[in-house]
């Protein structure tokens, strides 16, 4: 499964919210280069913190680094660790703030954390995770606290276990498929929807025939299909990481893409009208054989906000709605 580090193409620069969530494009990119590297992530924390278990820096031994594990506190002291653990070539657990024999070094919510720097972390797991990564394969990356090199495990297609939790003196840091979404439809309540999951930093991917929201999905710097049709190859892409949602003001198109849609495990679809749109919906979803439980998946009307009827308060209330779900099934952090 892996390849030589020197092989793997190098992730296209993203941007968003949720670009620090993921250091691997970063340690793939400084290996390449040539740079020692450590992988560092939270693998205990007594009382309350702001990150979660799981959560990781990338540190390069010129000092370079990417991610967080705190609220602004730590990360300089951690970029310090990682370079002294680079150095010294050895793996390192270490506690900051209550407990910790770092005395000046205070966190302000009075918790204590377990950091551990892996600079072991070597070519072939980093290349397995690189291609599980792209491959849009979920893996744990199972790492004994007390020494010893990390191993790369794949997660079973049915596995839904997504989290990272430590079990004695070894740490499974679980790594998921970033969250994509799959936008139907027309409209300024669609532009608004594309412009705000790009800056969340969703992967975004568009379907549209409408010239003027083709026009105004260009001008903010995206892409879209224009094709009138939904491709097999589009519906074969959505998993169990992807949301979809549907912006159509001729709601008789919907059923039939609604019903392909139900028979992919996507976690969220959510779909334009109120709710007498929706149970016309419901009734023509219903005579294609369509049953209660995939039927009650289907999220209209939809967005957290009620009587929503701007674009901005649609498309804050939508993504707000789905990111909502993706964190409650541990997709985001």
């Amino acid at each position: 499964m892996s390849v030589p580090v020197r092989d793997l193409p190098v992730a296209a620069p993203r941007s968003g919210l949720l670009t620090d969530e993921d250091v691997l494009p970063a340690l793939v990119t400084w290996h390449r280069e040539g740079l020692r590297t450590a992988l560092v992530t939270l693998v205990g924390i007594e009382g309350a913190a702001p990150r979660a278990l799981g959560a990781q820096m990338a540190v390069a031994e010129d000092g370079r680094s990417f991610g967080y594990l705190s609220g602004g506190c730590l990360e300089q002291a951690i970029v310090l660790e990682a370079q002294d653990v680079i150095r010294s070539g050895k793996n390192r657990l270490v506690r900051y703030g209550r407990g910790s024999r770092y005395i000046d070094i205070k966190l302000p919510c009075g918790s204590g954390l377990d950091i551990y720097f892996d600079c072991t972390l070597g070519s072939e797991p980093l290349s397995t995770m690189a291609v599980y990564a792209a491959a849009r394969k979920s893996f744990v990356l199972r790492t004994p606290l007390t020494g010893g090199e990390s191993q790369v495990v794949a997660l079973a297609r049915d596995d839904k276990r997504r989290v990272s939790a430590r079990e004695g003196d070894v740490f499974s840091r679980v790594f998921v498929p970033s969250v994509r979404l799959l936008l139907l439809g027309s409209g300024p309540a669609l532009s608004a929807l594309a412009l705000l999951a790009k800056a969340v930093g969703l992967e975004i991917e568009i379907w549209s025939s409408d010239a003027a929201t083709l026009a105004n999905i260009s001008e903010a710097g995206l892409e879209a299909c224009a094709q009138p049709r939904l491709s097999d190859s589009a519906i074969d892409r959505l998993d169990s990481s992807s949301a979809v949602v549907l912006v159509f003001h001729e709601h008789d198109v919907e059923p039939e893409i609604i019903a392909r849609l139900l028979q992919r495990d996507c976690f969220y679809i959510g779909v334009l009208g109120n709710r007498g749109v929706h149970r016309q919906r419901v009734e023509a979803l219903a005579a294609l054989g369509i049953d209660g439980a995939e039927l009650s998946r289907l999220r209209a009307p939809v967005g957290s906000i009620q009587g929503a009827k701007s674009k901005a308060t649609l498309a804050v209330g939508i993504l707000a709605e789905l990111m909502a779900e993706a964190k409650a099934r541990n997709l985001v952090a």
